[in-house]
């Protein structure tokens, strides 16, 4: 049986990001979560193909001639948020050229609203961690046998929606095997700016984050995931860790096959000292550089000291805002001044800062406290920073929040690009106000010469700077 995973062209200009999950591309980074089903997959003996037409360069003509060529006996599609209307365009394409063959769903927005996704009885959503639900159903459609009972599966019964019970999640993460990156047809256009180097992957080393942001979309496993318990659970689901000799081995391997530079796409990839040590100890010599994100509060400088000595580049902090009352609206449970000692100790051992500001996220907000959070990043001297919009994305407490308030400008949910425009709007700061603050924001940031003297050496060229600022801008 042959699974040939998609992501095809959108229907407009803006590619979704399906790693992260919330925003459109800036760069490409590779699907590991999908990687990692296709390799559970193949481990069990079917054949298995993945297509980034994005990265072809497919046009829609393309594609469809593709599909009139292909004989796939199963289609499977990461969805998010962005990408939903770009894929449920397609089943209807793909009912148009291939009749019913199967199409399999998985990735947070189907694990959140998996009826909008069974569309007839030959689709299907696989809800929250996909590996082995997805190969359970895969056997079940090989076979013709009944998929009734297979756990967090989501299917047409007759004019009947069945939602089935939720699935655990994996106990033992080193049980799976490595993520099949033999899948991607040209590895070399994979890229993160932040570490410069080439062949670049990503590596998953836990799922999950024990904290309660109100707004938060970590990566968009651990959100399906989280999604999927939330629903079924009334809760988050725990966290899970791969052993440092798992995660040491991966990394062997990567070394072994050309890779020269790794993101760590954790939601936090610090879970305390012994561990990240020990990590770090097993891959210092590798040479591969790589960068993750952290919470400020656990970063000692014990474990700082060992990430730097281990090619650590970057470490993203959700420092979020300045302002502690915000802070303590959205459930940062972190002081202000954790977040500033983190940057401090991060710059003293030559590892990146780079923080994450957040306009818009409580009502709080004023255009003093986004001053002053400008007004910080440039006291601090931050290596790198991004802006962006708050938007309440569906699943969170963000989400009910603005429901709740009427804050959104468009009604409800709309996605949008939070680098640049807002899906809500507060009596004295609105919609203009958030989308211009964040502009002003990006410029007083990334215009001044200390910025472009140190990126231009880092990204090689002027052009390669200039693409950058026109996906700010």
């Amino acid at each position: 049986m042959k699974i040939t995973f998609l992501v095809p062209p959108p229907i407009n200009a803006k590619i979704p990001e399906r790693v992260a999950g919330c925003a459109y591309l800036l760069y490409y980074v590779p699907n590991i979560f999908l990687l990692s089903a296709a390799a559970v997959l193949e481990k069990a003996g079917f054949e298995v193909k993945y297509i980034e037409t994005t990265i072809k360069k497919w046009d829609r003509g393309h594609f469809l001639s593709f599909l009139k060529e292909d004989l796939s006996d199963v289609y499977g599609f990461y969805s998010v948020n962005l990408s939903q209307k770009t894929d449920i365009k397609v089943l209807m394409e793909i009912r148009n050229i291939r009749g019913n063959v199967p199409i399999v769903f998985f990735g947070p927005a189907p694990s959140d609203r998996p009826a909008e996704f069974v569309v007839d009885e030959h689709a299907y959503v696989v809800r929250g961690e996909p590996e082995y639900t997805m190969l359970e159903l895969v056997k079940a459609l090989e076979t013709e046998s009944d998929i009734k009972g297979t756990k967090s599966v989501s299917f047409r019964d007759n004019d009947k929606i069945v939602h089935e019970m939720n699935r655990e999640p994996i106990e033992d993460l080193d049980e799976l095997p490595f993520p099949a990156r033999h899948l991607l047809e040209e590895r070399d256009i994979y890229y993160n700016p932040k570490l410069g180097k080439r062949p670049f992957t990503a590596v998953c080393t836990s799922r999950g984050c024990s904290y309660r942001c109100i707004y938060c979309v970590p990566s968009s496993l651990s959100f399906s995931r989280e999604l999927e318990y939330k629903h079924h659970v009334g809760k988050k689901p725990p966290v899970r860790k791969r052993s440092p000799e798992n995660i040491i081995e991966e990394f062997k391997l990567l070394k072994l096959q050309g890779y020269k530079a790794v993101n760590v796409q954790d939601d936090q990839f610090v879970w305390g000292e012994e561990r990240t040590v020990k990590i770090c100890e097993g891959i210092k010599n590798l040479g591969i550089v790589w960068g993750c994100s952290a919470r400020s509060d656990h970063l000692t400088e014990s474990i700082v000291k060992a990430m730097a000595s281990a090619n650590c580049k970057f470490i993203d902090l959700g420092v979020e805002s300045f302002n502690q009352e915000i802070l303590d609206y959205v459930k940062k449970d972190i002081d202000v001044r954790k977040n500033e000692e983190a940057i401090k100790l991060v710059k003293k051992y030559g590892i990146s800062a780079k923080i994450n500001i957040m306009f818009g996220a409580s009502p709080l907000e004023t255009m003093d406290t986004i001053k002053k959070n400008m007004d910080e990043v440039k006291r601090l001297k931050v290596d790198q920073v991004m802006y962006n919009i708050a938007n309440p994305f569906p699943g969170t407490e963000f989400y009910q929040i603005a429901k709740e308030n009427e804050l959104f400008v468009y009604g409800d949910y709309k996605p949008v690009n939070v680098a640049k425009e807002a899906n809500i709007a507060y009596p004295h700061l609105g919609k203009t106000d958030l989308e211009n603050a964040v502009r002003r924001a990006n410029f007083a940031f990334f215009l001044t010469p200390r910025f472009i003297l140190k990126n231009l050496r880092r990204l090689g060229s002027l052009d390669s700077l200039k693409a950058m600022f026109r996906k700010l801008f």
